[in-house]
């Protein structure tokens, strides 16, 4: 069944198991996203602008280290 699947363009790339892996890390940075960003404004009480700099580029480059690590990308 699935084999019918794999055959059409768009659909075809989502069982790649890249794919797979991309979207669970992708998934694990957001819920760290919003850990940090919870802990940093309501917590520690740091400004929002300062918070979110710092929380989103830091995942950012995180991410992207994650996915070399591993070979995703």
């Amino acid at each position: 069944m699935s084999e019918k699947f794999r055959n059409f363009p768009v659909i075809g790339m989502f069982f790649d198991k890249s794919f797979l892996h991309y979207t669970w890390v992708s998934i694990l940075f957001s819920v760290i996203n919003i850990f940090l960003l919870w802990l940093f404004i309501d917590i520690f009480r740091i400004h929002t602008v300062i918070a979110s700099t710092a929380v989103i580029g830091g995942t950012f480059i995180l991410r992207y280290a994650f996915f070399r690590v591993f070979k995703i990308m």
